[in-house]
């Protein structure tokens, strides 16, 4: 029988293997253990499992749709998210803009169901938050104490919490919001840039004082005293990162790209580190004793722990193999079209047609498309057959992604979910895909300057990001042993990039791939 830690009748295959060697190596002095399960395998288990045995623990996911079903499956994890997703008692909106966050406070407030929950949440043994509530918690508001336990869900997306986290914008139109007149130069060398940031923030510092004996002073309750105060948050809460951002320049591990832009109002300046591992330990881990790492995508441990500044010597790391019959789950390399951007425009007809081809052979089978970009989706959802288009469940931008994804799920017919961002992060189990298409290598966008940047420091993480990326959509459709669905890949130089990348990807991914029709 399973410990009472363990919080089901039964294992499945390489749990407990993995639970115990999780185990020795903690004992054994590692700080970090990295288990790298497929989808399916039942990871939340192993975390919750590790979490329960730890004098307490944070699990963090990487959204909160991933924390409500902890939450689900586990009720004695507390849960704790950020104001937004808590009712005010005393006014007709949210806990970030009740009256509350100015000062005032009702009888309603003994009862405020954010305060309830986060004084539930402190006082919890183990308590699962998503990345950037526990960043933010943990760094800045505060209210949570260190932990001995910190389990990462979905740890390949720490790097890009981090680097959500530590990126900062400021712009001309925030700047006249908060009443201050400075605006954002134009400067030939990008280091003044900087410059203008570090005669800027003792300004922001000052400004924040003011409102601050504003508010001490005032008596009324009104809008103008809520507004007043998230005036001054927002200059606190940037005005930290700025400094993070000045303090880190005598790092040498540490560049920053720098995007000026223009829009409404004026321009915008947005700060971007090239690499965020210098900022893990403090930011990230630096509030637990030892850290479980939970993912179907390490690949390549050495670029993943890298990238988070961890030495070799201070992991190790587990590897459970996927039980899925590998006839379950074929992958079939069709190339059809080459969507390189010199190509693109001259072969997005073939992809067309290698997508109607797929549709016909599945018309009566729900299914996803993996776009990567929205001008594909949005060419693929003009130009398909009128009678295929009717059959398209899509979004034209990533607000509209929930709404989509609850249509594709709810309807009684064989819809068709076509997006570029669903990756990971969704369940589309048993009828609801018995295919999906990956259209295109979805490299990271190079037209970003922080990716550009971050390649040409490390190849090896691009390539790495990249992999990741098509092994997730990859776990979108078989969810279990008993699943099953195709996946085709579309794009013309996806046999070449699985020979090239053969040794970073999983043998349990590589072991369903058939030869290139």
């Amino acid at each position: 029988m399973p410990p009472t830690t363990f919080p089901f009748k039964s294992y499945r295959k390489g749990q407990l293997e993995a639970i115990d060697e999780a185990r020795a190596a903690f004992a054994g002095g590692k700080r970090f253990v990295v288990v790298e399960a497929p989808t399916g395998s039942g990871k939340s288990a192993i975390a919750v499992t590790l979490a329960r045995e730890a004098v307490s623990s944070y699990v963090l996911t990487a959204q909160k749709i991933l924390q409500d079903q902890y939450f689900r499956d586990f009720p004695d994890l507390a849960l704790m998210k950020g104001r937004a997703n808590y009712d005010c008692l005393v006014a007709p909106t949210h806990a970030a803009a009740a009256p509350c966050i100015a000062g005032r406070r009702f009888t309603q407030c003994d009862d405020c169901p954010y305060f309830t929950a986060k004084d539930v949440a402190s006082a919890a043994s183990n308590t699962v938050l998503n990345y950037a509530y526990y960043l933010a918690e943990l760094n800045y508001s505060g209210g949570f104490a260190p932990r001995e336990l910190l389990v990462l869900d979905e740890a390949h997306n720490a790097e890009a919490a981090l680097m959500g986290f530590v990126q900062v914008s400021v712009s001309d139109a925030a700047l006249t919001r908060v009443g201050l007149t400075d605006r954002i130069p134009h400067v030939q060398e990008r280091l003044g840039y900087f410059d203008f940031i570090e005669e800027l923030l003792p300004r922001m510092l000052g400004r924040s004082r003011e409102v601050e004996l504003e508010l001490r002073q005032g008596k009324s309750e009104s809008d103008v005293e809520l507004a007043a105060l998230q005036t001054k948050q927002w200059l606190d809460n940037q005005g930290s990162r700025l400094r993070l951002l000045l303090d880190s320049l005598d790092d040498e591990l540490v560049d920053w790209t720098v995007e000026r832009r223009q829009e409404d109002g004026g321009h915008s300046l947005t700060f971007k580190p090239v690499r965020v591992a210098s900022f893990a330990e403090p930011l990230l881990f630096g509030f637990c004793e030892r850290v479980l790492m939970l993912s179907a995508t390490i690949l390549d441990p050495n670029t993943y722990l890298a990238s988070l500044g961890i030495e070799p010597d201070d992991a190790a790391v587990v590897r459970v193999a996927s039980d899925f019959p590998a006839e379950n789950r074929p992958i079939v390399v069709r190339p059809a079209a080459k969507l390189t951007r010199h190509h693109l425009d001259r072969d997005l007809p073939r992809l067309v047609a290698a997508v109607a081809q797929v549709l016909d052979d599945h018309a009566e089978e729900k299914g996803v498309i993996h776009a990567h970009s929205y001008r594909i989706s949005r060419h693929l959802a003009a130009n398909l057959p009128r009678h295929q288009r009717s059959r398209l469940v899509t979004h034209d931008n990533a607000a509209g992604r929930d709404t989509a994804l609850h249509a594709h799920v709810r309807s009684s017919e064989p819809t068709v979910l076509l997006t570029p961002s669903m990756t990971e992060g969704i369940d589309l189990a048993d009828e609801l895909s018995r295919w999906q298409i990956i259209c295109k290598i979805p490299y990271p966008y190079l037209g970003d300057p922080q990716i550009s940047a971050r390649r040409d420091l490390d190849p090896a993480w691009y390539d790495w990001r990249t992999c990741l990326t098509v092994v997730q959509a990859y776990g979108r459709s078989v969810r279990s042993r008993d699943d099953f669905a195709v996946t085709y890949l579309l794009d013309a130089d996806f046999p070449s990039f699985l020979r090239r990348q053969r040794a970073r990807l999983p043998e349990w991914f590589l072991e369903a791939v058939r030869p290139p029709e």
